[in-house]
């Protein structure tokens, strides 16, 4: 059941343009909350501006656990996003880690799963003005833009879909990500492609296969520590391996 201040917050979306950015996000929480899954697999084509093309199998776990095993499993390559934390990982060893808040896991995800008060200052922290509403239309539907006022796209910013109140669009110092090809998994849903782009060019595209949520995790999945590959990922082989090059001469 939502709480008074939750259910006005949906209601006012419906009925006027929004004016503070908390409030979006309160009737975000509110639309999903308890609704939205806790575990997820998927496999992604990963396709970059250089034309190559890498298979990287993903695990997550709501809130705040992404891991990455890069194809072939068996060369120790990947990435562990955990608790606001990035690890690395070459040849089955750990790079230094270092703290990042992963913009794209709070608006997708953990901002269903956590308290309000947390998503809000993680957002600050990442400088969203969450002061600064407009509405807008993307691929055209209607939007509701937090983090800027209309003709500014350069401030960092994300972009909701405003019956569904799912992520459409995110702007920040490093990337215009966009998202979209949403399926929907219970009464959650999960977006199939995302592009991320820089200076005008898409620089990487995501494309989601294999989609399971609900999954039950093995232990120690997300332990930084770990150095064997999960049991999920088998053999972990690349599922789009790039072209041979083309003969001499041709």
């Amino acid at each position: 059941m939502l709480t008074p201040a939750a259910a006005l917050a949906a209601l006012t979306l419906l009925t006027a343009p929004p004016t503070d950015g908390v409030d979006v996000l309160r009737a975000v929480h509110a639309k999903y909350a308890g609704k939205w899954f806790t575990t997820m697999t998927f496999v992604q084509k990963t396709t970059f501006l250089n034309g190559r093309v890498q298979t990287w199998y993903e695990a997550m776990e709501v809130p705040g656990k992404l891991r990455i095993d890069i194809a072939p499993a068996s060369a120790g390559q990947g990435m562990l996003f955990r608790n606001d934390t990035l690890y690395r990982f070459a040849a089955g060893k750990q790079a230094p880690a270092r703290a990042m808040k992963h913009p794209m896991l709070i608006l997708l995800h953990d901002v269903h799963a956590v308290p309000l008060d947390t998503t809000v200052a993680k957002l600050k922290s990442l400088g969203f003005d969450l002061s600064k509403t407009h509405e807008s239309t993307w691929e055209g539907k209607p939007v509701i833009v937090v983090g800027a006022l209309a003709g500014d796209t350069t401030s960092s910013q994300f972009w909701l879909e405003r019956d569904r109140l799912l992520l459409v669009r995110l702007i920040d110092p490093t990337m215009d990500a966009r998202f979209g090809g949403y399926v929907k998994h219970g009464s959650a849903w999960v977006e199939r492609r995302i592009e991320v782009w820089q200076k005008g060019q898409l620089v990487q595209l995501e494309e989601y296969t294999d989609v399971k949520t609900g999954v039950t995790h093995e232990p120690g999945l997300f332990d930084p520590a770990r150095t064997t590959t999960p049991t999920w990922v088998g053999a972990g082989q690349e599922r789009w391996p790039a072209p041979p090059p083309p003969p001499p001469g041709s």
